[in-house]
């Protein structure tokens, strides 16, 4: 398949990319350079109830992601044996289960520990 741009303008492209980056970290190092300051990204300033917020909404989202995992880890288990065509084993299927049980109960225990 064609490339839509050339490897030059890939190149320039990750160049001038880098560049903003390397300013606006060099900006944001130092804030008594006043030219450097036009490449500051503005940062949003938000107070001490909307970070805690913030906070307890992403605690929740990634107890519900470690749930999700508990719960998918031995349909992946089950999917990937059957489709290899290998047999169940003991030890293999009593870690995955034990591994889906901590990530369930961690994801529960953010959850209660969030409240």
């Amino acid at each position: 398949m064609e490339s839509f741009f050339s490897d030059t303008v890939k190149v320039i492209l990750l160049g001038v990319l880098a560049i903003a980056f390397a300013l606006n970290w060099l900006a944001r190092s130092r804030p008594e350079v006043a030219w450097l300051q036009v490449f500051r990204l503005p940062a949003l300033h938000l107070s001490e109830e909307q970070k805690a917020r913030r906070r307890r909404t992403a605690n929740r989202i990634t107890g519900l992601e470690i749930i999700v995992g508990g719960l998918a880890l031995p349909l992946l288990y089950i999917l990937a044996t059957v489709m290899m065509f290998n047999n169940f084993e003991t030890v293999p299927t009593v870690i995955v289960g034990a591994c889906s049980v901590l990530c369930i109960a961690l994801g529960i225990w953010i959850f209660w520990r969030n409240r």
